[in-house]
């Protein structure tokens, strides 16, 4: 688990409580949260494809935070499942490569355009890693730049302005996460 899942998370949570107090109360289910992160982060990409990097970025902040509450709404509303899991890794996988499609396909620079499209493929190895580590009945939960690492990064870029250094941190960080967990599952594997 990353140091910003460990420590932050409970801060987080105790503020969005009212937030999914709210959601609980407007007879919101976790699965249509689930979904409107993701068209907020398709909206938010659309728009950073289009050049409008202010309203994508708080399009992309929203879909992101809807994706951070889903599953407090899950366990409030006694609704964990399997499936709403499935789910959830499923289409935080679509949610995750939408900006970097954004990205690769707005710009004129062609290694921004590929360092975006290794980023996103960094990302989804750093999650195939994990999931196939316990599809092998194996935890795996170690990474130095997980998603929510990856998600501020990308959020703090896009407000900066600061596009290119922060897929650049994305890519080497998720490369990195990667190795970091074929490391730990390699020496798993051998007790």
């Amino acid at each position: 688990m990353s140091y910003i899942v460990r420590e932050l998370k409970p801060t987080f949570e105790k503020l969005t409580e009212p937030l999914v107090l709210l959601l609980q109360r407007l007879g919101a289910t976790p699965n249509f949260i689930t979904f409107l992160g993701l068209l907020l982060v398709a909206l938010g990409s659309i728009v950073l494809y289009l050049g409008y990097t202010l309203l994508s970025f708080f399009l992309l902040l929203l879909g992101a935070l809807s994706d951070a509450i889903d599953g407090a709404l899950a366990r409030r509303l006694g609704k964990s499942s399997s499936f709403g899991a499935f789910l959830d890794s499923l289409l935080d996988r679509v949610s995750d490569a939408l900006p970097f499609i954004a990205i690769a396909l707005s710009s004129e620079d062609k290694v921004l355009s590929v360092v975006s499209l290794l980023a996103m493929l960094f990302s989804f190895t750093v999650s195939y890693a994990r999931a196939r580590a316990e599809g092998l009945g194996y935890e795996l939960k170690v990474g130095l730049f997980e998603r929510p690492e990856r998600w501020m990064v990308l959020l703090t870029g896009i407000a900066l302005d600061l596009v290119f250094p922060a897929v650049f941190l994305i890519a080497l960080g998720s490369l990195a996460t990667t190795l970091q967990r074929v490391y730990i599952f390699r020496k798993l594997t051998r007790r």
